[in-house]
């Protein structure tokens, strides 16, 4: 039979330790640092080019939406699940974490805006001259500086593992 070492009350404290290492510290700080990104890069894409790159249909603005938070808040739930369970625990290069979770969030985001809009009825975003309609290529670019800054602010979530040196070695290891 097999026995858990872990009590209930051990395995509430962790999953509370990581919820709140999570949720305080990169759902409440980094979702809206990226939406503010997302807010220059659109009034960037305009400078360059004369129009937005992406319009809110059912925002009042147009340029923005205070709903795309929510697709914020999921990206930074995924860049942290990619981080936590995959890159780190296989360590993946640098430049690799990048290209994954870059594609993975271009991906996402079309998903995203494809279900809003064809699902719910309520196009989240919508990019104008694109085959795509919900994200392009452009993106791209803009997905792998999110990966890169998240790769450079999002908190290690485990210690690094001690090295011992060949003196400091337990007997038998």
């Amino acid at each position: 039979m097999i026995r858990l070492t872990w009590t209930y009350g051990q395995l509430l404290r962790g999953l509370a330790e990581m919820v709140r290492r999570v949720l305080l510290v990169q759902l409440l700080f980094l979702a809206p640092c990226f939406w503010l990104l997302e807010l220059s890069q659109n009034v960037a894409f305009r400078w360059m080019n004369g129009d937005w790159g992406w319009v809110y249909p059912e925002s009042p603005y147009r340029w923005f939406s205070i709903v795309s938070l929510g697709m914020w808040s999921g990206a930074v739930v995924v860049l942290w699940a990619l981080h936590t369970y995959w890159f780190r625990p296989l360590r993946v290069a640098s430049w690799l974490r990048v290209l994954w979770a870059t594609a993975l969030c271009w991906t996402g985001q079309w998903l995203g805006g494809f279900i809003a809009a064809e699902v719910f009825h309520h196009p989240l975003q919508i990019w104008p001259g694109t085959k795509l309609v919900y994200v392009s290529f452009s993106a791209l670019f803009f997905w792998a500086a999110t990966a890169l800054l998240y790769q450079l602010v999002a908190p290690d979530p485990e210690p690094p593992e001690p090295g011992f040196t060949r003196a400091e070695r337990p007997a038998g290891a």
